[in-house]
């Protein structure tokens, strides 16, 4: 663990209150559920990122399915799942 800053950031106090409704059913500090959902934040968006800059590349190589393609399969698939429910 590096070592730890402090900020101050502005927020509803709704939000808030919501923070601490949290962090007493979970017995955790203000500061550690606000940290918790930082880390998590980061942790999904640093993945989207990436996962779109790979798609980006990708189609800039041409690896593109057409439209009608992908709702073709689409639609095999939804009545595959249709079709097991009977």
């Amino acid at each position: 663990m590096g070592v730890e800053k402090t900020t101050t950031v502005r927020m509803e106090s709704r939000t808030l209150k919501r923070v601490d409704g949290l962090a007493n059913a979970m017995s955790r500090s203000r500061a550690w559920v606000i940290n918790h959902a930082v880390e998590r934040y980061l942790d999904y968006e640093e993945w989207f990122v990436g996962e779109v800059k790979q798609a980006l590349k990708e189609a800039e190589a041409g690896h593109v399915v057409e439209h009608k393609t992908v709702v073709k399969r689409w639609e095999r698939k939804r009545a595959a799942r249709v079709d097991a429910r009977r």
